[in-house]
């Protein structure tokens, strides 16, 4: 059997573990409990993958804290979740996936209305509500997902949340590397490509690694929700050293 083969194999045992632990299990868990139980899967994920991850920085270790991040690929998810045991916040439409679906609604993902006032209010709540008991949450506040070589507009509706609570703001970096170094794509989810190809390219891409670079925390005190997603999506930026932004925050650092 190829490598790719065997890889799929695996990652098909996993997937059927997480579903059977996420339908049986994690009802009978606590919040902590569930989400260490989701971290371990996760960091599981990447080993059966075989995408060796790389970190920078310093993670959310306690307390509430909202992590936000550039967003490429399915995996994101996985990358942050194996290092900070969060939340998340996800599209609607995830809710009514079969298999990921159920996954994701049974470890505790907050679901939003795209392009709904009233739903990102309501969510916005829940997050804060969320801050209040302890935990923490990740979003990606672009809400879709890029090629990896630009960081879209940040969409400041839940970093009010953060406000609200007093959540510190944690901005995260992620890429992909190929074997020699340079930006991968084939972790990619965009456009019309469906998650069973964007596996498949993840599953025969040799020696694929994931990086995360987490930023200095972010004080939500004295700040708007919209200072606050800018002052994040501008270190994102710069440190992924991607556009104008970052060359000119390059050379004011020089």
């Amino acid at each position: 059997m190829s490598a790719p083969r065997r890889t799929s194999a695996r990652l098909a045992r996993h997937l059927l573990a997480i579903y059977a632990s996420a339908v049986l299990r994690a009802p009978r868990l606590g919040p902590g409990e569930r989400r260490e139980l989701a971290a371990r899967f996760a960091r599981a994920m990447l080993d059966v993958l075989e995408v060796p991850l790389h970190v920078r920085g310093t993670p959310p270790a306690g307390g509430p804290a909202l992590v936000v991040a550039n967003h490429v690929s399915w995996l994101d998810m996985y990358v942050l979740n194996a290092v900070a045991g969060a939340r998340f916040v996800a599209k609607s439409e995830m809710r009514g996936w079969p298999f990921f679906g159920t996954i994701a609604a049974r470890f505790d993902t907050f679901f939003i209305v795209r392009g709904s006032y009233r739903d990102a209010a309501r969510t916005r709540t829940a997050v804060a509500h969320a801050f209040r008991e302890g935990e923490r949450v990740a979003v990606f506040p672009e809400g879709t997902t890029t090629d990896g070589t630009t960081v879209g507009r940040f969409y400041p509706a839940l970093f009010q949340a953060a406000i609200d609570s007093g959540a510190t703001v944690q901005p995260a970096a992620l890429r992909y590397r190929d074997a020699h170094g340079r930006r991968s794509p084939a972790p990619v989810f965009v456009g019309d490509t469906t998650l069973l190809a964007s596996v498949a390219r993840v599953v025969r891409e040799p020696a694929l690694s994931a990086e995360v670079a987490f930023g200095p925390p972010l004080d939500p005190v004295g700040r708007t929700r919209r200072e606050l997603a800018e002052e994040a999506r501008r270190w994102i930026v710069a440190t992924l050293g991607i556009g104008d932004e970052a060359r000119a925050t390059r050379r004011v650092a020089a």
